[in-house]
C-alpha cells in the first residue's frame, strides 16, 4: 500500500484568533489527548502566544512598500504537513528517523519561504497522526506582502506539493497522483479524516470463567482484560466535558461576532447619513436624512439571520452607538 506525503495549504484572512488557539493549544480540541500534550514541540520558537500579533509584527518588520496594505489582503498562509497515518506513526516511533523528518520539513520551508516568515512551525503529537502546523507570512524577498507571489495559484501549488514529496521520499512518503480528479479538501475536513483512523473503544473479548478457576482469580483477570474499555470510558468522559466547554465558548463567540458585525453596519449607517446630509446642504436642499432610517433597514434584514432568543442581547444599544 502506497504512503503519501501530505501538504494542505489555506489562506488566512481576518481574525486569526481561532487558528492561533488551536495551534498553540490554548484550547484542547476534543480529538487531542491531554496526556500527550507534553510531546508537542515548537520547531520555530514563537515571538509570543498571540498569532495575530506575531503575524502583524512580521508584516511591520518585513513590508517595505509605500502602498497601504489592503484590508482583505492575505496576511498569512496556514499549511499542514504530514503523511499517511500508518507511515507517520512508524516514523514517529523511530527517534532517529523522526528527528530527520522534522529537520527536513523545517529546512524545506525555511529555504522556500524564508525562516523569518515562519511565525509558527508547531509539531502536534497529541492527536492520532503526527503533523506540523506551519503559518507563513507571505513577505517576498523584495518586501511585498503577496500570497500570490509566494504561493502562486493551483499550478504552483501542485508544483510545491511535488517538491515537498521529493523532500519526503527518504521517509517512505511519495507524491499523490498528479492531475487527479479527487476533490481537494480543506484543513477541517482533512483533520476529520486523519483523526478518525482509530475507534475510541478498542475491541475486547468479554472474558468467561475458566474451568476450575476461582471466583477471585476470575475477577482479577476480568478487570485486567477489560482495563482498555474502562480507560476508553474515562477518555470519553473527558472528551464529553471538553466538548461541552467548547460549545459554551463558541456560543459566546458567535454572539460577540454578530454584535461586532452589527456595530460595523451601524457605524456605516451614521457615516452614510452624514455624507448624504453634507451633499444636500451643499445643494441648498432643506431636508435631513436620518441615520435611523438606514438602521431600520439593517434591523429588518438582521433579524432574519439572528435567532429571536439572541436578538434582545445582540441588538441592545451600546454606549456611544446608535439606537434602533
Amino acid at each position: 500500500m502506497a504512503n503519501y506525503a501530505v501538504l494542505h495549504a489555506e489562506k488566512c484572512k481576518g481574525n486569526l484568533t481561532g487558528i492561533g488557539q488551536h495551534i498553540d493549544r490554548e484550547h484542547t480540541p476534543h480529538n487531542a489527548d491531554p496526556e500527550r500534550a507534553h510531546l508537542n514541540q515548537e520547531l520555530v520558537q514563537p515571538r509570543s502566544r498571540n498569532l495575530t500579533d506575531d503575524v502583524n509584527h512580521r508584516i511591520k518588520e518585513g513590508y517595505t512598500k509605500k502602498k497601504a496594505i489592503r484590508k482583505d489582503a492575505v496576511k498569512a498562509m496556514r499549511v499542514v504537513l504530514s503523511g499517511s497515518p500508518e507511515q507517520m506513526q512508524r516514523i514517529g516511533k523511530d527517534e532517529k528517523q523522526f528527528k530527520a523528518w522534522k529537520k527536513a520539513n523545517l529546512e524545506f520551508f525555511s529555504e522556500r519561504f524564508g525562516k523569518d516568515n515562519l511565525v509558527r512551525f508547531s509539531l502536534h503529537m497529541d492527536e492520532t497522526t503526527p503533523h506540523i502546523h506551519a503559518v507563513v507570512v507571505p513577505i517576498s524577498p523584495d518586501g511585498e506582502l503577496s500570497a500570490k507571489k509566494m504561493f502562486g495559484g493551483p499550478k504552483e501549488l501542485q508544483q510545491l506539493q511535488s517538491e515537498y514529496a521529493s523532500a519526503m521520499k527518504p521517509f517512505g512518503l511519495d507524491r499523490g497522483k498528479e492531475n487527479s480528479t479527487a476533490k481537494h479538501t480543506d484543513i477541517k475536513e482533512y483533520y476529520a479524516r486523519v483523526n478518525n483512523q482509530e475507534h475510541l473503544f478498542p475491541e475486547v473479548e468479554i472474558p468467561s470463567k475458566k474451568f476450575l478457576e476461582s471466583e477471585e482469580a476470575f475477577q482479577k483477570r476480568g478487570q485486567k482484560e477489560l482495563a482498555p474499555i474502562f480507560e476508553a470510558l474515562e477518555k470519553a468522559k473527558r472528551i464529553n466535558g471538553q466538548l461541552r466547554g467548547d460549545n459554551e465558548r463558541l456560543k459566546k463567540e458567535v454572539v460577540k461576532a454578530k454584535q461586532e458585525i452589527l456595530n460595523h453596519y451601524q457605524r456605516g449607517a451614521k457615516e452614510f447619513a452624514k455624507g448624504v446630509n453634507m451633499r444636500l446642504e451643499a445643494q441648498g436642499v432643506n431636508i435631513r436624512f436620518e441615520a435611523k432610517e438606514v438602521d431600520r433597514g439593517i434591523q429588518m434584514n438582521w433579524t432574519k439571520i439572528i435567532p429571536k432568543e439572541e436578538q434582545k442581547e445582540a441588538l441592545k444599544p451600546k454606549k456611544g452607538g446608535l439606537r434602533l
